[in-house]
């Protein structure tokens, strides 16, 4: 079933499936080819902006330009849920922030600890998303995805729709 969300619904349906997940394919468009590399979602905010920890000496830490245009890619086939959010990402120089997402497991990519000065946080401001969220468990979709094979239809593929987080 088709379900297009805005504002806060969209921002909570953003958070409940990505905050699950917790890692993406972080991607980028550069020289003419699609790069990917995964990252671990540390939170998503409120106003649904997603944040994360990266090193200042790689690609992503060192090239990123302020408001460069990124796809996270979500995707979690155990619970047939996928997720492929829209935005904009920026490096934000911001010690209160290094010390409100920090956890323990920071410590095995940053083992200099919240003062490791190549740690550097990033924000992407999410604009859009699009969702496949299908609750159902592996039995249930593969009898409706049998069903539609005997009967000529389409099987039932859960809520999908787009959210609207601009």
């Amino acid at each position: 079933m088709e379900k297009d969300l805005a504002d806060k619904d969209a921002t909570k349906k953003l958070k409940s499936l990505a905050e699950d997940i917790r890692f993406c394919m972080y991607t980028t468009y550069e020289n003419g080819r699609i790069e990917s590399r995964p990252m671990t979602t540390l939170e998503i905010d409120a106003d649904g902006n997603v944040w994360f920890f990266t090193n200042r000496n790689t690609e992503i830490g060192g090239k990123t330009d302020q408001g460069e245009a990124v796809t996270l890619i979500y995707s979690d086939p155990k619970n047939n849920t996928y997720l492929s959010v829209s935005g904009n990402a920026a490096i934000v120089e911001s010690e209160q922030k290094k010390e409100e997402l920090w956890n323990p497991m920071s410590k095995a990519w940053f083992p200099e600890g919240k003062e490791d000065p190549n740690l550097v946080v990033l924000k992407v401001t999410t604009e859009e998303a699009a969702y496949w969220d299908s609750t159902s468990s592996k039995m249930v979709v593969f009898f409706s995805m049998l069903k539609a094979v005997l009967t000529g239809t389409t099987p039932e593929g859960g809520d999908h729709g787009k959210l609207n987080l601009a």
